[in-house]
């Protein structure tokens, strides 16, 4: 997703020099080493400004790049409230406030975030400099002995504050309308090792 975010970017952007221009007047970021994280640490707070800069020049031409759907039940039961089901949509911009970090001069190590972070920027930094990034390798050289199996992690702790409005307290799908959405028995190969595909398959009063 992470690569998907920058291309994005770059496609909101639609101009290298603009991009180049926006980069090398935010900061001097020259590490000499990106794959040492002491060499990286100092310009943390440079490229969080940079990508702060990017993304202010972009708010009026953001686009969506995630879809998440989110279902709700009654309390921590298994029963889907009435109104259930609904999609919230990421754009580009607000994808950042998932892993750019608040206060990035208390940065004292590097973590799934922050790594995150100087992903991105390595790759629309290459990008304003060649016209293209090398993705993999960025990710692969850039691990900072942090697995690569996620590009950050994050709790609905951190969603909610920017996730809350009234569809997500009373969602706009109702459980009547599931047997609209799911057809021709469908519900019946579901394999129930996730909880919402536990309930729609234990639920078949939903498709009478």
């Amino acid at each position: 997703t992470i690569v998907y975010l920058a291309c994005s970017i770059i496609q909101c952007i639609r101009n290298k020099g603009k991009l180049s221009k926006i980069i090398n007047d935010s900061a001097d970021i020259h590490p000499s080493d990106w794959t040492q994280p002491n060499k990286v640490l100092p310009y943390l707070k440079d490229i969080h400004k940079t990508i702060k800069n990017i993304a202010n020049s972009l708010i009026s031409t953001q686009i969506p790049v995630i879809m998440e759907p989110i279902w709700k039940t009654q309390g921590k039961s298994p029963r889907l409230s009435c109104n259930c089901l609904d999609i919230f949509v990421w754009s580009n911009l607000s994808m950042l406030n998932l892993f750019l970090p608040s206060k990035p001069e208390t940065i004292s190590t590097i973590g799934r975030q922050e790594r995150t972070m100087i992903w991105l920027y390595k790759m629309l930094a290459d990008y304003s400099m060649s016209g293209q990034f090398d993705w993999a390798r960025i990710i692969d050289e850039l691990s900072y002995n942090t697995k690569n199996d996620k590009a950050f992690s994050i709790n609905g702790l951190h969603t909610h504050p920017l996730m809350f409005c009234k569809q997500l307290v009373s969602p706009r799908i109702t459980k009547d309308e599931i047997k609209n959405i799911i057809l021709g028995g469908g519900q019946n190969f579901l394999s129930p090792e996730r909880r919402f595909d536990a309930i729609i398959y234990n639920s078949p009063d939903l498709f009478k």
